[in-house]
């Protein structure tokens, strides 16, 4: 376990997803930033990986679907699109199941010699196996504010939360709420 009582697949993929911040466009993904990131999310020890602009296009992609899988999951409707972008990005990256021992199961590598972008797809994809497989995936969730969309992992007893903090954009959906009914009370008269 780790963050929150989130499971290690969750962490890694909410992570990953979160890489860019929808409401100021901040993407690490789209700039210098991304090979040390990438660096540190795969574990890896060498220095900060080379990663050309197609592959990290590829890997936006990717998480996009993601965010909009996890949309989904939140009771919005997904842009059917950007989930088919995804799918064809991981499509385009062959991966190995390896069967792996008693100390781990079953899991997903990207060949040897592939680029770390690859890798990075391959570790997605075991990621968001292993969150399908032990139920956890309803939980992975994007926040129900449409200028936020930042995506979290639901540890609400009743897997009902909306949003990804209550603080912010919750209150707000709260407030914007009364205020309508407000007005709708006034013109009632």
């Amino acid at each position: 376990m780790t963050i929150e009582g989130q499971p290690e697949a969750v962490h890694r993929l909410v992570a990953f997803i979160n890489t860019r911040h929808c409401p100021d466009g901040d993407d690490v993904l789209a700039d210098e930033r991304a090979p040390a990131w990438l660096t540190s999310w795969l574990g890896r020890d060498d220095a900060a990986l080379h990663v050309g602009p197609d592959a990290l296009l590829a890997l936006r992609d990717l998480r996009e679907g993601m965010r909009e899988l996890a949309a989904a999951n939140n009771g919005q409707q997904p842009d059917t699109g950007v989930i088919e972008g995804a799918a064809t990005v991981l499509a385009s990256a062959p991966v190995i199941l390896r069967l792996g021992d008693n100390q781990r199961g079953p899991h997903l590598v990207a060949e040897a010699d592939a680029d770390p972008a690859r890798h990075a797809a391959a570790a997605v994809a075991q990621s968001y196996l292993t969150v399908r497989a032990s139920g956890d995936w309803a939980r992975v969730k994007s926040c129900a504010a449409a200028d936020c969309r930042w995506v979290y992992f639901d540890t609400s007893r009743n897997r009902s939360r909306r949003w990804c903090d209550m603080t912010n954009c919750g209150n707000r959906a709260k407030n914007r709420t009364w205020r309508e009914r407000v007005r709708a009370g006034e013109h009632a008269d």
